[in-house]
This record gives structure tokens, sequence and C-alpha cells, in this order.
């Protein structure tokens, strides 16, 4: 009776739960199906999913198991009457598709893992191949719920596989990776971005055969600085057995190898095999001869200099070093010259820096300029070869003459050195990186001057290997007043991952001066570290406690007064936590401290938003003596909690003090001869600074005759920006080829009058700004071509305007402000059938105004300009 119960029960069992089919009955020896097979591919703008292009194909494939047992199977496939259709209109296109139905190819089949294709060995047509990879792909899967690595077309991915019942089953594919060469920028607002969803939903039979797959590949590849800016395509491939056909006959032979011995036939894995389609493609001289009138000082700042760099970039990348020679000589090319080496520097090749070479000279002023623009264009791409590398160190070891070139060639060799450190397989150990930190450190110690001492501070900055940390510090700590600030830009640089609460411990002895006073931008730049460090209740509360000091450098007290304001502006958390700090002590809760006397400034504005691309403005102005002292206004892009700075204007000055004499009480730390200049930062490389004037009598030289009234150009350039390239397989076996290239034309003048007679003084300073950008998504194989390209362009500008009158209290208005602007937009969609004369085209375009604004700066700066204004 017992034995019987547990029969029961045992039975009851077997009713209720799922009973998984087993792989042994699957594709039996000697039997054949008849799948029907459809695969639809469509691609479009991420933007708009309605409008789309793409194509359709349907065959027939029959499929025979020709050898095995219950684990081990030989399954012939035979792909019939392959036929694509484009869309949109579903028109029967005639190709080279209909080659791959001539022969059979064979599939080891291995419990639901696909081990090996056997391909004829006349086959040469690789995207024929990975068709028909993409086919034999559909017949891997697994009947047992769980996590697996497989391989196919797409790649080797991570699969999990759940059951929805005894039959019917999902198949979820991620991280999925395939060789090739992949590039992108290390910087996130400057990356490419790909949304994608790989899955599959089949059916098998009670004896474990397939039925019915619908297999789905979604990518959707994105331009992070832009929302919603980009491409997508979609891959739905169906196979449903059709009829189950007769006996066929079967090969003999005790493995798989002996038995497709008398077959003809090569060994191949599901990994797609990579290929290039041939196409005619313009040479280089002729694209620059197309793009002539783009590429002339004229228009540097504009979006046709970015647009016209984008064109040629690619193009630059396969051309040999005798072109470029021919290219830089033409006579008919002088006007051409300065963004001929943006595009060298951009292009980054052996054979691009071969030709560039020789105009590294330094002769005159205009040969001086051109080897700069070279140098400054390679210092900022994402691509640096090590050979180049090599060379200008090599040229920087010999120490050249000429302090300008020198100085511009150290800068480059630290910036290039920093990019290669984060290249994959590279970092800061890395020898040629290491060998670039100890030139430097040695350099430094043995310079006898502060000029030269910042020199290599400044390849230091460029260079931002962790392992000068100690270095830098001890300069910020024990260096005179020029160097302790150079020293501290430098830090600032850094990423605030690196300070602990050593570092965090000098930065406070800087700001608060507890060892010995420190000059007030060391000071300004120290609070900047200890605020990005995002400081807790009690470290918020230590630094406001500063407000109440008797520190005469009032400005200090208003620049951390001005950042705190600013800081709140951006963060609610942290406008709460400032507020507590404030309000529980009475004594800094008062007018007298928080209306603290000063003319600086710290302030962060949205630059431009959607549609547009996401960036910020950040302008910190640092007064002295009623006097500017040092001032940034950075253009940064902004992608979540990620920022990219693009470019930087600093300016900085000293000794003019005695010209604006304020009457007031600070104490004077401004005993330095009259200097002020510029130092750019383009992508995070520091050029060498630009010095207006050295000295009173160079001053009064300006002031008397001029000079400096007239707009100067101070920075004029094209380079890179986006720079991104990658592969992406589909399981259909079609690969993909996903780039996005970004460039920023920037034409940045200034001038300034003074009147000592009308005592007041008037700056203005404007930056012109092209920005360009071209992406694509391209399917290209031998039987069908479809792509999508889409790009953008602008023409922002920033102008930052300043008028001092110091006849009586000194009194600053700034003005910053943003012209109008357009933004275009532009999408083409394309499918072709090679060596046919069909291509179907779809252009959406759209232009939109930007209204152009002035920002608001703080009521301060209200009042001043309306005192100004009625004065």
């Amino acid at each position: 009776m017992k034995l019987l119960a547990s029969i029961a029960v045992l039975v009851s069992l077997f009713e209720y739960c799922h009973v998984a089919p087993a792989f042994g009955d699957a594709f039996q020896l000697g039997t054949e199906q008849t799948y029907s097979y459809l695969n639809e591919v469509r691609a479009g703008s991420a933007q708009n999913a309605s409008l789309t292009v793409g194509y359709t194909v349907r065959a027939k494939v029959r499929l025979a198991t020709v050898w095995g047992d219950d684990e081990h199977k030989l399954l012939r496939i035979k792909i019939e009457d392959p036929t694509l259709y484009t869309t949109p209109g579903d028109v029967k296109r005639i190709t080279s598709l209909s080659s791959s139905s001539e022969a059979p190819f064979y599939v080891y089949w291995n419990l639901g893992y696909v081990k090996k294709i056997y391909l004829k060995d006349k086959e040469n047509d690789a995207s024929l191949t990975n068709f028909r990879k993409g086919v034999a792909a559909l017949f891997q899967y697994q009947i047992l719920d769980g996590q697996y690595v497989e391989e196919d077309p797409s790649g080797k991915c991570d699969v999990q596989y759940t059951s929805h019942s005894t039959t019917r089953y999902h198949k979820a594919k991620n991280n999925c990776e395939i060789s090739g060469d992949r590039f992108e920028r290390t910087e996130y607002p400057l990356r490419s971005l790909k949304r994608q969803a790989r899955s599959t939903d089949f059916t098998v039979s009670t004896e474990g055969t397939l039925e019915k797959v619908v297999a789905q590949d979604y990518l959707k590849y994105l331009v992070n600085a832009y929302d919603n800016l980009g491409a997508f395509v979609e891959s739905i491939t169906r196979l449903e057995i059709e009829e189950r056909n007769g006996k066929v006959a079967t090969l003999e032979g005790k493995t798989v190898e002996e038995a497709v011995k008398t077959l003809d036939v090569k060994p191949s894995g599901l990994l797609s095999e990579d290929y290039e389609v041939k196409v005619e493609v313009d040479s280089l001289v002729k694209m620059i001869k197309d793009v002539k009138k783009s590429l002339t000082n004229e228009r540097i700042g504009k979006h046709e200099s970015s647009s016209a760099l984008l064109q040629l970039i690619q193009a630059g990348r396969r051309t040999k070093t005798e072109d470029f020679a021919r290219i830089l000589k033409a006579k008919t090319m002088k006007e051409q010259q300065g963004q001929l080496l943006d595009l060298l520097g951009a292009i980054q090749t052996e054979e691009s820096h071969e030709a560039a070479k020789s105009l590294l000279i330094y002769d005159d002023d205009e040969a001086l300029y051109l080897a700069e623009r070279y140098l400054q264009a390679l210092a900022v791409g994402a691509r640096p070869k090590k050979a180049v590398i090599e060379d200008l160190f090599a040229t920087a070891e010999k120490q050249p003459k000429n302090d300008k070139f020198y100085d511009t060639l150290v800068q480059t060799v630290a910036s290039l050195a920093h990019r290669y450190a984060k290249l994959p397989g590279n970092s800061f150990d890395t020898e040629l990186v290491d060998k670039v930190k100890d030139f430097l450190l040695q350099q430094l110690e043995q310079c006898k001057k502060d000029e030269c001492k910042q020199k290599f501070i400044r390849g230091l900055h460029n260079l931002k290997s962790p392992k000068t940390l100690d270095t830098l510090t001890k300069l910020a700590l024990e260096g005179s007043a020029k160097i302790s600030v150079a020293a501290m830009k430098a830090l600032r640089s850094f990423s605030v991952f690196l300070w602990n609460d050593d570092f965090k411990a000098i930065f406070e002895d800087i700001f608060f001066q507890v060892s010995k006073k420190y000059d007030s931008s060391a000071r300004a730049l120290a609070l900047d570290i200890l605020l990005d460090l995002k400081p807790d209740l009690d470290e918020l509360t230590h630094l406001i406690q500063h407000l109440k000091s008797s520190d005469k450098v009032y400005e200090v007290k208003q620049y951390l007064l001005q950042k705190l304001r600013m800081l709140a502006d951006r963060c609610p958390d942290f406008a709460d936590m400032l507020r507590k700090v404030i309000l529980r002590d009475s004594k800094l809760n008062n007018y007298h401290v928080l209306g603290a006397r000063g003319l600086s400034t710290a302030l962060t504005r949205t630059y431009s938003t959607v549609p547009s691309f996401n960036a910020s403005l950040e302008s910190l102005q640092e007064m002295s003596g009623g006097v500017l002292k040092r001032g940034v206004v950075d253009l940064a892009l902004e992608v979540g909690e990620e920022k990219f700075s693009m470019f930087t204007l600093g300016l900085f000055a000293g000794g003019m003090s005695s010209f604006v004499s304020s009457g007031d009480d600070e104490e004077n730390e401004d005993d330095s001869d009259a200097i002020a200049g510029m130092e750019l930062t383009v992508q995070g490389s520091v050029l060498r600074p630009l010095v207006f004037f050295d000295g009173k009598g160079e001053l009064m030289g300006h002031v008397w005759s001029g000079t400096a009234s007239q707009p100067t150009p101070a920075y004029q350039a094209t380079t890179l920006l986006q720079d991104n390239e990658e592969r992406y397989a589909l399981q259909n076996g079609a690969t993909l080829k996903l780039s996005t290239l970004g460039a920023i034309s920037i034409d940045l003048n200034g001038q300034v009058t003074m009147s000592l007679w009308g005592r007041n003084a008037q700056s203005k300073v404007e930056q012109n700004t092209g920005i360009a950008l071209q992406g694509s998504l391209l399917l290209q194989t031998y039987f069908v071509k479809l792509s999508v390209e889409f790009d953008v362009n602008q023409e922002p500008q920033l102008h930052l305007s300043s008028d001092l009158d110091f006849s009586s209290d000194t009194s600053l208005c700034m003005k910053l402000m943003q012209s109008d602007s357009v933004l275009n937009k532009r999408t083409v969609k394309t499918v072709s059938i090679p060596g046919s004369k069909f291509r179907k085209v779809q252009t959406t375009s759209s232009s939109r105004k930007i209204a152009g604004l002035t920002h608001a700066l703080n009521q301060k700066n209200n009042d001043m300009c309306s005192k100004i204004a009625k004065s």
C-alpha cells in the first residue's frame, strides 16, 4: 500500500509541475524541417521613430540532421530563395544575397550550443558569411533556466534564460563583447551612449526541436552632450516551422570532424567576421579644395570652420606624409595654413606629424605663431601616438632657445603624456609618462627664477600625475607668491578623489593662513578645493567662521561669500545646510558679516540647454585694491554630475592698485610691478600665458598710444571635441559602424581703454564660437547599405565687458552677455543597394532661434552699474 501511495504522489507531482523536454529528442537524426525566415531592419532618428528607412529579408530555411547522437548533432542548413525588400515601399530588389542559397552549410550543435559552423572553402563574401551565421545562431538555445555565456554574431554575451512554460522560453542577452578597434573620449560629456536591448522568445516542441523564434535587437545611439540627439536601429528576426519533411541521407563518422571530411568545408565560429566594404572616396587634396573658403581666418569662430574640420578628419587619417607636405607647401593655401595646422593636430597620425615637423621653427613671429598653433592643436587631441610624444619629448630635452616656443613645447608634451596615460592599457606608471614627469621635475629643480619655475609648474599642471602632488603642495606652501599661486592652480585641476585628510589640512592651512600669510589668489584656490570636497555641516561651519575673522583682506571674505551663494543656487541640499549654519549663529547672521565689503564675484549660470548642447558658464572674479587680480570665465559641457571644460579664459593683473586708489584700509599685498595678461585653457590643456604688459613703462605706453583700444585677437583655433567610433554587431550577422565627431572653432579678441584724466577704464572680451557635430550609424554589407547621419551646428557668442570708475569710491560694473544664435539640425536617412542605381534618401532639417540674454550677476553689481550709468 505504501508503494502504491508513493507512486500516486509522484504521478500527481508530474501532472502539476512543468516537465522540460529533453535535448536528446531534438532534431532527430535523418529528419528535415522547413522554416520560414523573416528579418526586418529599420533605422531612423532618435528624435522621431516614425520616419524610418530599412529593409526586409524573406527566405525559406531547410534544416536537416545528417549526423549525430543524443548530444552531438550536425545540422545541414540550406537557405532557399532569400529575397530583399527595401522600405518604405516594401519593394523587391535584386542583390548578391541570392548567392547565399547556392550551397548548404553545416552547424555542429551540442546540447543547445552552436559550437562550429562549416562553410564552403570558396566562400569569400564576409557579409554573406555573417548572414549565414545569423541564421545558424537562431538554433542556439537552452531549455533550463539560468545564466549562461554564449557566442553568436552579437559577440560573446552573458545570457539569461527564463521559462514561461514547458515549451516557451525567453532569452535576454547583455554585455556582448566583440573584437575590433574602438575609440572613445575619456571624458564622459564627450562620449556617446548606447541604449540597447537584445532578447529572444522561442518555442520548442515536446521533444525539444525549435519551432518558433522571435529575436530582437534594438540600439539607440546618442550623443551625451545633447538630449536625444542620435540614431536608432531595430532588427527583428522571425523563424517559424512550416513543415516536417521526410527522411534525409546521413553521414558516417565517429566524430563530427570525420563526418565533415567529405564535404569540402572549413570550420568557423559564430562571431561576426570584420570586413570593410571598399568605396570610392575623394583624396584629402580634393576635399580641402572643396572647403577652401571655410578654412580662412575669417571663418574662425563660425560653424563653417568646425564643419570643414570634421569633413576632413577621416580622410586625413588615411593620408600619407607626402600628400600632407604638398598641401602645406602649396602657395594657394597660404591663407589656410593656420587651419591646416589645426587639422594636422587633430588628425594625430605619425604621417601628419612628420609633415608638420617642417613648420616647427621660430625664426620670426609668423613662424612661431604657426609652430605654436600646431602644438596647441596637438595637445588637445584625444589620440596621442607614442612615437609623436617621443619625438617632441626629444626636442624638449634639447631645450630650444626661443622661450615662447620652448614653453609651448613643454605644455604640449605634458598634455599629450596625460592623455596617453588615460588610454586603455596605460597609466601614470607607463614608462614614457614617467619619463616626462621626471623631466619636468628635474627642470623645475634647476630653475632659479620664478618665470622658469612657472613654466614647468604649468607642465605639471598639464600632466596631472598623482606622483607630483607632494612637489606641488610643497611649492604652494613654501614658494613665493607667484609660485604658490601657480602650484595651487595646478592642484585645483586634479580630481577631488585624490584629496585625503593630509591634503585637506594643507589647503586649510593656506586658506586660513595658519602657518603664515599667503597670497589671496592661493587662498581663493585653496577655498575652491575645500568646497569641491563637499563639506559636511561641521566643516561648513568652520569655513564660514572666517567671515567673522579680523582678516583685513576683505576681498577673500567676499570671495567666500560669493562662492557659498553660488553653490547654494546650484544645490538645494547645500542651501539648506548653509541656511542652518547661518541661522544658529547670531553673530554670523547679520548685515555686518553677510554684507561684507568687496567687489569679488563668483557665479555659475546655464549657458545652453535643450534643444542645444548642455553647458554651464562659471565666472570667478577676484579683486584687489579695486582692480581685477584674477578672473576666470569657464565654459563647460555638463552631463548629469559630470563636467568637461571646453574653454577657460583666465585674466591676471597686478601692481595697478596705485592707479586706482580706493583710500580704504585693506591690507595691501599688491606691491609687485605692473603686469597683466591672459591665461587660456583649452579642453583642460593650459597654454603659455599671453602677457599684455610687464612693467609700468609698458602700461603707460599702452595708455598714451591707445594700442590696446582696438580689438586684438588673443586666440584663434579649431579643435576636435567628440571623437568616438566603434563597431556594434547585430544578431542577424550585420555589423554597425557608429561614429561621432565634434569640433569647436574659437575666435577670442579683446580691447581695453583707460583714461587717467577721467579716472575710468573699460574692457571688452568677445568670444565667437562655431560648434559643429556629425554622427552616423552605418550598416554596410555587399548586398545592402543602411545609414542614418545626423549633424548639428551653432554659433554662440559670449561678450564680457566691464566699466571701472575710480574717480571717487571705486565702482565696477560687469556685464556678461550672450548674443542670439541659430541651432541647425539635419538628419539624413539612406537605404541603397550596392552595385545598383537604387538609393532612397530621406532628409529632415530644422532651424531654431536661440534668444540671447544678459546674465544677472548679483545685486551689488546691479547697484554699481546704475551708479556708473548716472555719473
